[in-house]
């Protein structure tokens, strides 16, 4: 988990309905809130597979 200036940051791997795979990064205040951003970024028919933290 990343401890930055304003929060946490932390990386997820999306996997697409074709199998492809993908990351998006998130902030957040807390790891809570930094998951709740990067659950929100995940587009529809899409699955978080892997959430990394630094």
């Amino acid at each position: 988990m990343t401890r930055l200036k304003y929060g946490v940051e932390i990386t997820g791997t999306i996997e697409a309905p074709d199998g492809s795979h993908d990351r998006v990064t998130a902030q957040g205040g807390t790891y809570e809130e930094a998951k709740a951003a990067l659950e929100a970024l995940v587009p529809e028919g899409h699955k978080l597979i892997v959430v990394r933290t630094l």
